[in-house]
């Protein structure tokens, strides 16, 4: 069954990453099926096709500079062809093709799906999965401090972004507006181990924690005016079938979260939440896709001493709309339903990727929010905010 795992991934990766070489060949690089792990010489198989009806000739360098992604850091080494006295030159038949092989040694800290660029060949980048090193490769080995075996966070493939994450710097009123937040999510079990063989549904267990902070960047001090701390346990399933044309995502979120803006006495705000969340993407026309989120919660041990009337101006149902591509402009929306009047947030974001030269990045955001209830501190103040800044996730 691995094995039939790892050919799977291989006939994709080869048909992910054909690419034109020439008017007249085209290159494509492939890995052998079988398993590798990290610090691994693994044989990377360049197909040359050729599409015409006459002979092509190539001469193909003994070395080539190779770039191997890991996620965490990128390395150069060499890439080294198999056999260059007798390899180097090669002739590929009308209509037909060759193969040749270069040996490119993993870096040991290599695991998951690792990136391999041959920097002088033309074709797209390889990904390959790969297996965690042994413990005993380890010994005797000097590796960089955020990859190797004084790296404590082990179980990182677990943790993943959750809500947006930005900085954002408020223009009206003023920088005592400013935001920020971040936000992550974590699987409590992993989907290759025996549980999730039993029974695949207990890979749908999260923890999640976001925090959001207005930072007053106007006062001499920059004192923080007020900080939400939200963690939170939730059971996602991402992929319910409906079978329907245009339905290009739809799953289900529901759980228990915690708000508080972590102040004691008469500043001091808390409550909590069970919510469900339905989650659907629509594909609209060519790249563009509409997300709606309705977020239906009610309120559990909601603090009657500072905060009794919080469902008076957040309300019960939070509805998120947005109209993205995926690569380009998206444009996302929440609309808070509540006895006091309704609240609004408009977020919009560019990617920095479209612009030089894919160098940053990040996503231009501008955001603005009308309403109640978007710090804790003054939950019954109406107020208005538009602020701009920069998010790594929408």
């Amino acid at each position: 069954m691995k094995r039939c795992a790892q050919c799977a991934v291989v006939l994709l990766t080869m048909l992910m990453t054909t690419v034109a070489g020439s008017a007249d060949l085209e290159m494509l690089l492939a890995a052998p099926p079988n398993p590798v792990q990290g610090g691994d010489t693994v044989m990377v198989e360049l197909y040359l096709h050729n599409f015409t009806d006459v002979a092509v000739t190539r001469e193909l360098p003994p070395t080539v500079a190779c770039r191997i992604d890991t996620g965490q850091s990128t390395d150069t080494v060499n890439a080294d062809l198999v056999n260059p006295e007798t390899e180097s030159h090669v002739e590929i038949p009308g209509r037909g093709f060759a193969k040749r092989q270069y040996a490119v040694l993993l870096p040991l800290y290599a695991t998951g799906s690792v990136r391999i660029v041959l920097e002088t060949i033309d074709a797209k980048p390889l990904i390959i999965p790969v297996e965690k090193a042994p413990p005993e490769a380890w010994i005797g080995q000097q590796v960089p401090l955020d990859e190797g075996p004084t790296m404590l966070q082990s179980f990182l493939d677990d943790l993943s972004v959750y809500e947006p994450m930005y900085f954002l710097l408020g223009v009206d009123p003023g920088l005592d507006q400013s935001k920020f937040q971040f936000s992550f999510k974590y699987r409590l079990f992993n989907p290759k181990g025996y549980l999730a063989e039993i029974a695949p549904w207990v890979t749908g267990f999260h923890l999640g924690y976001t925090q959001r902070s207005f930072w007053d960047l106007k006062d001499d001090s920059k004192p923080f005016d007020d900080t939400s701390y939200m963690p939170e346990a939730f059971y996602l399933l991402p992929k319910l079938e409906l079978n329907l044309a245009r339905i290009s995502a739809f799953g289900i979120q529901g759980g228990f979260q915690h708000e508080s803006n972590g102040r004691a006495g008469t500043a001091s705000r808390s409550t909590n939440y069970i919510y469900l969340k339905p989650i659907m993407g629509v594909h609209l026309a060519g790249p563009y896709h509409m997300k709606i989120a309705p977020k239906i919660f009610t309120y559990v041990q909601n603090e009657d001493e500072n905060n009794a009337d919080l469902a008076d101006y957040r309300g019960y149902v939070d509805l998120e709309v947005g109209i993205m591509n995926p690569e380009d402009l998206a444009l996302n929306t929440h609309l808070w339903w509540a006895k006091k009047g309704p609240s609004v947030q408009v977020d919009l974001t560019y990617p920095m990727t479209q612009l030089l030269g894919k160098s940053l990045n990040f996503y231009l955001q501008a955001q603005y929010f009308s309403g109640y209830a978007e710090t804790l501190i003054r939950y019954n103040e109406r107020h208005d905010a538009f602020r701009l800044g920069f998010s790594i996730v929408r």
